[in-house]
């Protein structure tokens, strides 16, 4: 990075020193602030003894929310990839304020958007740049943990974000720029996403910016979603909004709320406010307390489907998929889940769509007491709690279908109508 001090070794693992100027009010919250820049990202991470980080900067003027926010300098600028909504506000943060460290992807761009970011980071010799590899950086007390990235060559912008796990005692946040299904695919398959109590939701909200393994993974408790209102791309997505509600995270989004900050204690208790009051609390164990924000999240229906003969089973599909259905066959699935006190055989067991589209069991198939069972349209690999119907193309209707469970006498076990 031209003009900018290269320190690639010398943040490996360690602090990101003291605070440049007194500490005038520390507290003991780790403070998330997602601030409202339209369609755009632009997290602010205030750390209990004062120092204070910004994550991408929105796509205009950001100073005067900063200040807002009793922010006049900067401990670690980062930049999670080169798109306008994400660096354009960088340009004044940099002319106007200290900042002691810069990281990005390493990865440039051709627009003069980022043009400009190199000319002022040019002007700034005195900040140390860091290239995002897996490193951990402490800011205070608070952890900074930078995920591996995709290889640089052949993969898209939105897919080398920057990713950020940050860690404060039990409190945990998971903050990816834009991350589509390639990316956070990549880090669950490395065993790199953890148990998450905030989630910055990936892409703004993208239908392809989630899948239901990195949920799964991180189990969120609350996730914020950094989005325009009455933006051309359509974000948040349906079925985004539906697998944060299905994962039971309360959701929360910059364009219905405004600026929302998330307040994380060490033993993982935390708040949310917004609009100058709280929100939403919790204990850190998944307990939550206060309004879920209207119209955002939603209680899931107590009686997803019909059971035959008293049958202690609930079946549900996700029809659609991330992205598009067809290319995306395994991005839809359904889910048999047992609310029995013991295991249930289901070989030779069919489910079936209203089109009579089937898929059997295999003979040993068996449903664990108090388990779930996923079955994917596409291709994978089977285990005990996993199948696939072996489909190239979406099976389930978006806009309404029947699943239908059969045992292996052809009776019908339970019926599930959307």
């Amino acid at each position: 990075m031209p003009g900018v001090a290269a320190s690639a070794e010398v943040l490996g693992g360690q602090s990101l020193g003291e605070p440049a100027s007194p500490v005038l009010a520390a507290d003991s919250v780790l403070r998330i602030t997602f601030l409202d820049v339209g369609q755009g990202d632009a997290v602010l991470l205030q750390a209990p003894d004062g120092r204070a980080a910004l994550i991408d900067s929105g796509r205009g003027r950001i100073v005067h929310l900063l200040r807002e926010f009793g922010v006049h300098e900067l401990d670690l600028l980062i930049a999670t990839h080169p798109h306008a909504d994400h660096i354009g506000g960088m340009v004044e943060v940099l002319d106007s304020l200290p900042v002691r460290f810069y990281m990005d992807n390493g990865q440039p761009h051709t627009t003069a958007t980022y043009g400009r970011l190199l000319a002022a980071l040019d002007a700034r010799p005195e900040i140390t740049y860091l290239e995002a590899t897996p490193r951990t950086l402490t800011l205070g007390e608070v952890e900074i943990e930078v995920l591996p990235l995709l290889p640089r060559f052949g993969t898209g912008f939105d897919d080398r974000s920057v990713a950020v796990v940050v860690r404060y005692g039990d409190f945990t946040a998971f903050l990816s720029g834009d991350s589509e299904v390639r990316q956070l695919t990549y880090l669950v398959g490395r065993d790199a996403v953890p148990r998450t109590t905030l989630l910055k939701a990936p892409h703004h909200g993208s239908d392809n910016g989630f899948t239901w393994e990195f949920l799964d993974a991180a189990a969120p408790q609350v996730v914020v979603v950094s989005v325009g209102g009455n933006n051309s791309y359509g974000h948040p997505g349906p079925a985004a909004l539906r697998a944060f509600e299905a994962v039971g995270a309360t959701v929360f989004r910059t364009d219905l709320h405004g600026h929302v900050s998330v307040s994380g204690r060490e033993n993982g208790e935390y708040e949310v406010a917004h609009g100058g009051r709280v929100a939403h609390r919790g204990t850190g164990s998944g307990v939550s307390e206060g309004p879920h924000p209207p119209s955002v999240r939603a209680a899931p229906p107590d009686d997803l489907s019909r059971a035959a003969g008293g049958v202690g089973l609930r079946l549900w599909v996700q029809a659609d998929a991330p992205g598009d259905d067809h290319r995306n066959p395994n991005g839809e699935y359904a889910v048999i889940e047992s609310m029995e006190a013991e295991d249930r055989p289901i070989g030779d067991w069919s489910l079936c769509d209203a089109a009579n589209q089937c898929f059997r069991f295999p003979s040993n198939a068996v449903l664990e007491a108090g388990g779930e069972i996923r079955v994917h349209t596409g291709s994978g690999d089977v285990s005990a709690s996993r199948y696939y119907m072996g489909r190239s193309r979406a099976v389930w209707n978006n806009g309404g279908d029947t699943a239908t469970l059969y045992d292996d006498t052809g009776r019908v076990v339970i019926v599930f109508d959307y």
